[in-house]
């Protein structure tokens, strides 16, 4: 599929945190039809009444003509793709919800942290019809519209899981890139990479944030808790090889580099946590652990924050 300027692409984007709002402004401004979907309807009511405003990294305020509040109304609208930007403890339900159509031409793109998420999509919509994204920008939400988009470490990378989306996953590589959210194409084989160096990053230091209601600088302020960090990324790095992706040279350096510097703020993890609701833990550490189990390898701490974060869990649940 080759975009035409004269047929708008038509991309739904469920999800109104600060990936599909950041999202949803940069297709807007490429001039793409799209859909804003989220349960939240004051939410999603403010955003169509005030727009979408994304600050510091990334500056933009953008109008927002198109929202919904459900996936069975975002169907209503023909779509060509569809972005699935929620956390990955509801993208089973969200897959469930989008699969009954029969649209046969519909796309869906993952774009969340967590290892092989678009594998759960591929297998309602098939592998042909399935992309995956590697976000590397992070915000917070400072109001129900504003992102405060935080960093922004280009590229992001959006690969189709077979050749036969490599078209429509060039079609949105182009559209982000001309407004310059800069993105790149990839394989199936190099985005598995960029996913679990993302994760690796995100389970050295989200769990034990979370468990210590600590921020990120707190905890790589303190020498026993850095010690944790470095033999998680360890653990992981083992994992990952063994599953055959390919860990860059300086991979781990580099990444203790990053988490050293990291700010005075909580990750999602810890204000999942505080706010009682389910984590994304199963798909980040929990996913090393089960790979590593696959090998024979032993993961301790990726284990031990795993079930630590599944007690707070089944605390907040009680």
């Amino acid at each position: 599929m080759t975009y035409n300027p004269k047929t708008p692409l038509k991309i739904g984007i469920i999800g109104a945190g600060p990936v599909g709002l950041t999202l949803s402004a940069h297709f807007i401004e490429s001039g793409a039809y799209v859909v804003l979907c989220d349960i939240d309807e004051e939410k999603i009511d403010e955003i169509k009444k005030v727009g979408i405003s994304l600050i510091n990294t990334i500056q933009k305020n953008v109008k927002v003509d198109k929202v919904c509040y459900s996936v069975n109304e975002l169907k209503k609208h023909d779509l060509d793709l569809v972005i699935i930007s929620v956390k990955t403890t509801v993208l089973q339900v969200v897959v469930d919800q989008l699969s009954n159509t029969d649209d046969e031409k519909l796309f869906v793109m993952c774009a969340q942290n967590g290892i092989d998420n678009e594998l759960i999509a591929a297998e309602k919509f098939g592998k042909d019809k399935t992309l995956r994204m590697v976000i590397n920008y992070a915000g917070a939400m400072e109001n129900p519209n504003t992102v405060n988009v935080t960093f922004f470490n280009p590229p992001n990378y959006i690969a189709p899981i077979t050749s036969t989306g490599e078209p429509f996953a060039k079609t949105i590589t182009d559209l982000l890139n001309g407004v310059n959210l800069v993105t790149e194409m990839c394989d199936s084989n190099e985005i598995k990479n960029h996913v679990w160096e993302k994760a690796i990053l995100n389970s050295a230091l989200s769990g034990i944030c979370a468990i210590s209601h600590r921020t990120m600088k707190e905890v790589m302020s303190f020498p026993e808790t850095v010690n944790m960090v470095i033999g998680i990324i360890d653990e992981s790095i083992q994992v990952a090889k063994r599953e055959n992706i390919e860990i860059k040279d300086g991979f781990r350096s580099a990444s203790i580099e990053y988490l050293t510097k990291a700010g005075d703020h909580k990750p999602s993890m810890l204000i999942d946590i505080e706010n009682g609701v389910k984590t994304e833990i199963d798909q980040l550490n929990g996913k090393i652990v089960k790979y590593g189990k696959k090998y024979g390898i032993d993961t301790p701490l990726n284990q031990g924050i795993t079930a630590l974060i599944h007690l707070h869990e089944e605390k907040n649940n009680g």
